[in-house]
């Protein structure tokens, strides 16, 4: 085999294995941002059903301040919750209502 088909053939050995490294991190990107993608959306869901969730509390706090309770009576009526936790879902606005 003559020197240059030597080097022609080294040069396509390192073509085909950068080709492979190529694939393989492509592969990987696909894998890593599949799963970048499934945290945020996770994480965006948990927001989500937070705030349902105090928007409920929120709305059941009025009921309870409608009734003529102040924020530390609701705080010990809801199983001694904070004060502070009990005020700051006070002040969640309606559903619906603009703040």
């Amino acid at each position: 085999m003559s020197r240059q088909a030597m080097r022609q053939a080294a040069r396509r050995r390192v073509q085909e294995a950068l080709a492979v490294k190529q694939k393989e991190r492509e592969a990987q990107e696909r894998r890593l941002q599949a799963s970048a993608v499934a945290v945020l959306t996770a994480l965006a869901e948990r927001d989500a059903a937070i705030t349902v969730a105090e928007q409920a509390a929120a709305t059941s706090i009025a009921a309870m301040v409608a009734e003529g309770l102040s924020l530390a009576e609701i705080a010990d009526w809801c199983g001694g919750l904070e004060v502070r936790e009990v005020t700051r879902l006070s002040r969640i606005a309606p559903q619906g209502v603009a703040s």
